[in-house]
């Protein structure tokens, strides 16, 4: 997959095992509350963020999450390892992503990741701000 401390943030052996197939055998729940530590938000945010309803999210404790919830998980964990590799640290990818921003249409860049589109539009700007080209 790439970076093992994704790998232990969301709680999957990497060796061997193509993302695809981590997918499939869905990320386990304890991957949920490992990525909210990480970037200090509250189980609501994480909620809108995802979207999961509390109680659907609450299904899942003790086990593993489906293939669905497994993705886009993996994806917002994604997401953050990108933004502390482009601005340098974990602190600055959290405050990055909780701030509202200008291209974001002053919404903050974790608000865009309730789609994959929309992480596609975080990820892109990433790479913008990585190669100093500013909107």
């Amino acid at each position: 997959m790439g970076n093992p401390a994704l790998a232990e943030i969301l709680g999957y052996e990497e060796e061997n095992r193509t993302p695809v197939e981590i997918i499939e055998r869905g990320l386990p729940y304890d991957a949920v509350e490992r990525l909210i530590e990480a970037l200090d938000l509250t189980l609501e945010d994480f909620c809108h963020i995802v979207p999961v309803s509390r109680r659907t999210l609450a299904r899942y404790r003790g086990g593993s999450l489906d293939s669905h919830l497994s993705d886009h998980v993996l994806m917002v964990g994604k997401v953050y390892e990108r933004a502390a590799e482009v601005l340098e640290s974990q602190e600055n990818a959290i405050h990055w992503l909780k701030t509202p921003n200008y291209t974001f249409r002053f919404k903050r860049p974790l608000d865009y990741l309730s789609s994959f589109t929309g992480a596609q539009e975080v990820l892109d700007e990433l790479g913008r701000l990585q190669h100093g080209i500013f909107v």
